[in-house]
């Protein structure tokens, strides 16, 4: 759970109105996540940090959270580690007072010489496989992490480490001359942008992944990471149904059903349902075969009349999994030999 994040200003946001009853009720253990943004000046960071984890730490002893696991999250600069080493050093020598530490890595720091130094202050290590190339690459290559984990598995073989899987997706907002002005993920950016290109993780080349590891039999490999789970608002978060399918080594099936179902004033509604466990693509477009006076599109579809009626889709897009979608609506004289079929 993240408590504790400082950006580069040297801004501190805590973690707020945390319901400690039903974290203690859960009977799980709790990893404390301090996020450091990467960009914070070097003479911030061992001046102000282990004395603002210190605090909030205190806090949550207070509330009977003490002895857990406490995480770094910083994207330290490969040529700064050895620096990392050293504010890891304090933070175990004047804040922890039980418990493990342990911290994000990135693949980019698996050769470094100064990387033992930073591992020699932790107890455990997750080693994070996506969104760690330039944006315009892509959020993840199975291929690439699978190096980077046997990598990871060399350099840390005396200490249990995780690897840190996606499941989501990112939107890349582009200036007029294509270049990337803005990266859009977990909430919308206000930033108006000349075009857009949507980044997307496909769960079944994760499956891929999680199955080539487990069949490696890394004996420091402890398990994985997900980042992140799902929540209201979240459009690009996979949903709980793929993530648990994945988890749980599911076979994945996008599976889209037609449903014309009777409005309340009259007309039919054209509605799409994900059934299956893995985003459904939606049709570009649908035919509507019929005896139907009127009909509207909605959310991503537009009605069209010509040899007969059909939706067509206005923009790619998926149907979460276990989710549903009204297109439109349709006024037909018998709505009983009304059959729609995806082009």
């Amino acid at each position: 759970m993240l408590v504790l994040q400082v950006d580069r200003t040297g801004y501190i946001a805590t973690s707020q109105n945390v319901d400690w009853a039903a974290l203690k009720a859960t009977g799980l253990p709790v990893t404390a996540v301090v996020r450091i943004d990467g960009s914070l000046p070097d003479a911030r960071l061992r001046e102000r940090v282990p004395g603002l984890i210190d605090q909030e730490l205190r806090r949550w002893r207070s509330e009977g959270h003490g002895g857990g696991t406490l995480e770094i999250d910083y994207d330290c600069a490969t040529s700064k580690l050895a620096d990392y080493a050293r504010l890891l050093a304090d933070i175990r020598a004047k804040v922890l007072k039980t418990g493990a530490l342990s911290i994000t890595a990135l693949p980019a720091w698996r050769n470094a010489p100064e990387l033992d130094a930073v591992l020699a202050q932790v107890d455990s290590s997750a080693l994070q496989v996506h969104a760690v190339r330039d944006p315009a690459s892509g959020l993840f290559d199975p291929v690439l992490a699978a190096q980077w984990v046997a990598d990871w598995s060399r350099r840390s073989a005396n200490k249990p480490f995780l690897v840190a899987l996606p499941a989501y997706g990112a939107r890349l907002k582009l200036d007029l001359d294509g270049r990337i002005a803005a990266v859009e993920s977990e909430q919308r950016l206000p930033l108006r942008s000349a075009g857009s290109r949507e980044l997307k993780v496909d769960p079944r080349e994760v499956v891929t992944l999680i199955a080539q590891l487990s069949a490696r039999a890394y004996p420091n490999l402890a398990g994985f990471a997900w980042f992140r789970l799902p929540r209201e608002g979240d459009e690009r978060a996979w949903s709980l149904r793929t993530l648990r399918a994945v988890i749980e080594g599911q076979p994945l099936q996008a599976r889209l059903r037609i449903a014309l179902q009777a409005a309340a004033d009259g007309p039919l509604d054209l509605v799409l349902h994900s059934d299956g466990n893995l985003d459904a693509p939606l049709p570009a477009r649908l035919r509507i075969d019929g005896d139907c006076s009127a009909a509207d599109g909605a959310n991503g579809y537009i009605a069209v009349r010509g040899d007969r009626l059909h939706f067509e889709r206005t923009a790619e897009a998926d149907l979460r999994a276990g989710g549903s979608r009204r297109i439109g609506w349709l006024r037909c004289r018998d709505p009983a030999q009304v059959r729609v079929q995806a082009d």
